[in-house]
């Protein structure tokens, strides 16, 4: 993968991946792959890396062209998901609301005043550079930096907004409501259950992992345990993944689950 298009079919044949991480890679990772290596060393002086100037470049182009979705999805970090995979993970953040869910989420506690004066401004006009929307959601001020840097990712972390251009002449990103930017994508998460999202997402998740736990589907997606067993449960009874013993682990108190075509280096239940 050297290229602008070889990191879109790559998202596109993972899924979902990672941008960037040097370890810990619980899934694939767009650096790893322009490196050709599972495990590179991060460099030392990344402006002048060519692997890490294509990955900022796949972030920057990618869903400039709405190719795909940039953001801190999982695990908060960064993670690219494509347009076939990114319905069900707006459905587990967003939810079954419209629109307006920022209101509601504003009216739980779970959104900030700054956050929710970003979400009216951006409902009155989008998209709009970061020094407008500062000024029409009233944070222009150098002492409402921080107010209004916490509104943003809190609305990035809940899918409400997403960052469609940067530019470098200033330096400075353009915003866009997320139902705007991916309206066919919320269209299909509107269509999808919780638990369908979650069986979509975990099957791709076992092919490109080979076999896991139900604690490492946690670790990753931080989803609730009973919600992970009823996924897993679904796709065993499906036949997508099957129990597996792993040896030298207590298998009394981890349980295993190997990809239906994961080479036999696992033992049967």
């Amino acid at each position: 993968m050297r290229d602008i298009p070889g990191a879109l079919r790559f998202v596109n044949e993972t899924g979902f991946c990672f941008a960037f991480t040097a370890r810990h890679s619980e899934l694939p990772c767009l650096w790893h792959a322009a490196c050709g290596e599972r495990h590179p060393l991060y460099p030392e002086h990344t402006h002048s890396d060519p692997f890490i100037g294509l990955v900022w470049q796949a972030k920057d182009e990618l869903p400039a062209r709405r190719a795909l979705y940039y953001g801190k999805a999982i695990k908060k970090r960064p993670s690219l998901i494509s347009l076939e995979y990114l319905p069900a993970f707006y459905r587990l953040i967003a939810g079954d609301r419209g629109e307006d869910r920022y209101i509601a989420d504003y009216m739980a506690g779970r959104l900030s005043p700054a956050a929710k004066r970003i979400m009216d401004a951006l409902n009155e006009r989008s998209p709009q550079i970061t020094s407008e929307l500062k000024l029409s959601s009233g944070c222009a001020h150098p002492r409402k930096r921080a107010e209004f840097d916490r509104g943003m990712a809190e609305l990035q972390m809940g899918m409400h907004v997403c960052k469609i251009a940067e530019f470098y002449d200033p330096f400075t990103f353009l915003w866009e409501r997320f139902t705007s930017r991916y309206q066919p994508e919320v269209e299909t998460a509107l269509a999808l259950s919780p638990e369908q999202a979650r069986i979509r997402i975990l099957q791709q998740y076992f092919r490109l992992a080979g076999a896991a736990a139900g604690q490492d589907i946690q670790r990753l997606f931080a989803w609730q345990p009973a919600d992970i067993d009823r996924a897993l449960e679904a796709l065993v009874a499906e036949a997508l993944i099957r129990p597996v013993r792993v040896e030298g682990q207590n298998t009394k108190k981890i349980k295993y689950f190997c990809f239906k075509s994961f080479p036999a280096a696992y033992t049967e239940c």
